[in-house]
Formats: structure tokens, C-alpha cells, sequence
């Protein structure tokens, strides 16, 4: 064992993680379904149908937990796939074993895997010692092990990140089916869990079919391919609303990002207080939700347009938030040295990692630009400290760049 360990550290770093997460498992894992995926999943298990807003009358649904007569409407809010991860992780307990339990359990398994991805991915370009740090970083980084014991889809969104990067590098070298199949599967899977990421999925294609991937079948059967994993839940919303979409909630958000509280991390309890459902004339029929996100969003573009230099400026002060620091949290625990420390030191580092490889052409190239996207498309709306851990793969691989020079001029 301590020859492995000495040939191959990257087996005492999964040791170490593993320690830390059944730690943190112990003191603050979650027993119970947490939030809007405890609403949801008991509102399908009351009703069959997947939602959280119940009818109160024939103009006011809320969400809540439905009775057993209340009617619950179909809602397109949420991305769906870690309600069906749960949904699976239910029936796989079996009421033999508590359902959150088995999902922490899956959900820590996760992200050692992540690990192992990562590491994959770092060899191809830096030195086993620096790919070792990073993977250390990554493994001890105090909002990812937390996250992992949350009922959150955080962990499963890291691992189908890291994995989505693993096999876009995978497919621009070799072009078989299984690496065709592989990328387009997680490619839906994470259009499944972040709507947006879609966009990130075009650009993606784009990007590496100007390098090295100039097979346009290739491109177009990787589409159709990504296009069937999600289509059943495209297909399922149609049904329900009467229209081609994947998630329906760019108007709250934007409401919630983008209001006279001027909140970085949002400000829902604006929306509450302003715009009480009771007070809104939508009738609820099964396009509630749709007409809801629809006057949110008109109200939103309102205030945009009453004072468009203060949201300007207010924009950058998200950008900054989600880059650095937000000045002002509420979020609790927000400016604790295991949070805030970390998380600014690689942001510092990734910085100037992405600064550095920005000119050259090839997959760091990419990660710059693919993180810069994403900084821009949530300030947009607004910031929570989750955001920043979705995105912590590509902070760490960026950063990999800076450690492997330092690096080389010790050892020059």
C-alpha cells in the first residue's frame, strides 16, 4: 500500500478526501430532503406531478407542500435532473436504507470520482506534481466538500462538468463513437441540470471545430445525439405549456437579480413583498408558471430601463461578487476564513492563469473564454456562492498554468 501510495499519490489524496467528506458527512450532512427538491418530490409522490405551485383558487397557486386534494401544477422552474437523480436514489433505497443517506453516500463517490477526472485531464498537460496539487486543492476545498454532503445539485453538476471537459478533449483528438456518444451524453445531461448550459455547449462545438474537429457529421451527430437525451423532457414541457422550452425562469431571475434592493445575491423577499401572487390576476391553469416568469420578466426590463446606468453599474458589482467578493452577503457563514480565504487565493491564481494562455489557441484558450461566458451570463441575474463551485474545475485548471511555471523556474 505505501508503494502505491508513494508511486501514485493521487490514492492518499482520494484517502484524505474521503476522511474530510465522511467528516462532514458526521457534523453537517443533511439528513432530510432540503428546500425546493423536498417540495418537489413530495408534490409528485402526493400528485404525479412534477411542481411546487399548488391551486388556492381559480387566480392564486402557491408553492407549498400540496395535500392530498390540492392540485398541484406542472412546472418548468427547475432544471429537472437531480430531481430524477433523487427520484432514482429513492427507488434504488428500496426503504431499506434513508434516501438521503444513500444520496450523500452517491453524491461523495461523486466527487472522488471528480477527482480522478481531473487528474486525467491535468496529465495531458502539466507535470504529475502540479496535476497532484491541484487535485490536493480540489479535494480539500472546503465549499466543494461541504456541497458534496448537501442535498444540492452542486456535486453532480461538478462531476458532469469535469467529465464534459474530460471528453471534449477526448473527441477533438479522437473522433470514434464512443467518444462521440460519451461527450453528447453528458453534454444533455448538463443542458438537464444548468438550461443554460446549452449555450455553453454551441460554443464549445464551435470553438473546437475551428481548432480541430472540422467533421461536420461528427458535429451534427454529436447535436442529434444531445438533442434525444434531452428531447423527453422538451417533449413532456410542450405537452404542459404549449411550447419548445427547457426550463421557464429567466423573469424571476431577473426580477430577483435586478430590482430597487440592488442585492448581489438577489433579493426574492423584493419580489414577495412588491408583488403578492394574491394581488396578480393569473388564472391557474397550467400555464401559471409560464405567465407568472412572463410578468416578472416585463417588470424586470421595467426597472432596467427606469435607471439603465445604476444597473450598469450595478452589473460590475456583480461581476466583481462573482469573481472575488460580494461586500455585502447575508448568506450565512458567507465571510468564514475557510470560505472566503480559499476562494479568493484561486480566483487570484486562475486570473492570472486565464490572463496568461488567453493569446494561445488550444484548450486553455477555451477554459479562459468559457469562464469569462459564464462570469457574464449569471451577473446578469445575480450571484449565490454555489456559482462560483460550479465553476471550480475550470478555476483550478487555469490556475494548474501559473503552478506548473512557478514550478519549472524552482526547479531551473
Amino acid at each position: 500500500m505505501k508503494n502505491l501510495i508513494k508511486k501514485h499519490p493521487i490514492f492518499l489524496i482520494l484517502i484524505i478526501g474521503l476522511f474530510f467528506r465522511i467528516l462532514a458527512a458526521i457534523y453537517f450532512g443533511d439528513t432530510e430532503l432540503q428546500n425546493e427538491w423536498a417540495m418537489l418530490f413530495h408534490n409528485y409522490k402526493i400528485s404525479g406531478t412534477y411542481g411546487y405551485n399548488v391551486v388556492l383558487g381559480d387566480f392564486f397557486a402557491i408553492p407549498k407542500f400540496a395535500d392530498s386534494n390540492e392540485a398541484v401544477l406542472p412546472s418548468a422552474f427547475m432544471p429537472p435532473l437531480y430531481f430524477f437523480f433523487i427520484y432514482l436514489i429513492d427507488k434504488i433505497s428500496l426503504d431499506f436504507i434513508n434516501t438521503v443517506k444513500l444520496l450523500v453516500v452517491i453524491q461523495i463517490t461523486l466527487n472522488l470520482i471528480s477527482i480522478v477526472i481531473l487528474f486525467k485531464i491535468l496529465v495531458k498537460f502539466v507535470s504529475k506534481f502540479t496535476s497532484n496539487i491541484i487535485c490536493l486543492i480540489f479535494s480539500l476545498f472546503p465549499l466543494n466538500i461541504y456541497g458534496s454532503v448537501q442535498v444540492s445539485s452542486i456535486t453532480l453538476q461538478i462531476f458532469l462538468i469535469i467529465g464534459f471537459l474530460f471528453f471534449l478533449l477526448e473527441l477533438s483528438s479522437n473522433q470514434n463513437f464512443r467518444n462521440i456518444f460519451l461527450f453528447s451524453f453528458l453534454s444533455g445531461l448538463l443542458i438537464l441540470i444548468r438550461g443554460e448550459f446549452f449555450l455553453f455547449y454551441f460554443f464549445s462545438l464551435i470553438y473546437f471545430s475551428f481548432l480541430n474537429m472540422k467533421n461536420i457529421k461528427i458535429l451534427l451527430l454529436t447535436v442529434i445525439l444531445t438533442s434525444i437525451v434531452v428531447s423527453p423532457y422538451v417533449a413532456r414541457n410542450f405537452i404542459n405549456f404549449d411550447s419548445f422550452i427547457l426550463t421557464k425562469s429567466l423573469g424571476y431571475n431577473l426580477l430577483k437579480g435586478n430590482n430597487p434592493s440592488l442585492k448581489v445575491e438577489g433579493s426574492p423577499e423584493f419580489i414577495k413583498k412588491k408583488y403578492n401572487r394574491k394581488d396578480l390576476i393569473i388564472k391557474t391553469d397550467n400555464k401559471y408558471e409560464i405567465n407568472l416568469d412572463n410578468f416578472y420578466k416585463k417588470k424586470a426590463i421595467e426597472y432596467l430601463k427606469e435607471d439603465p446606468l445604476q444597473y450598469m453599474n450595478f452589473y460590475f458589482l456583480k461581476v466583481f461578487s462573482f469573481v472575488f467578493i460580494d461586500l455585502k452577503s447575508s448568506n450565512p457563514n458567507y465571510y468564514h476564513p475557510l470560505h472566503i480565504v480559499p476562494k479568493l487565493l484561486i480566483s487570484l491564481i486562475s486570473i492570472i492563469g486565464a490572463i496568461s494562455v488567453i493569446r494561445k489557441k488550444g484548450f486553455f484558450q477555451f477554459l479562459s473564454i468559457f469562464y469569462l461566458l459564464n462570469i457574464l451570463l449569471f451577473s446578469l441575474f445575480f450571484i449565490l456562492p454555489r456559482y462560483s463551485l460550479i465553476l471550480l474545475p475550470v478555476k483550478l485548471l487555469l490556475s494548474s498554468v501559473l503552478i506548473e511555471r512557478l514550478r519549472r523556474k524552482h526547479v531551473n
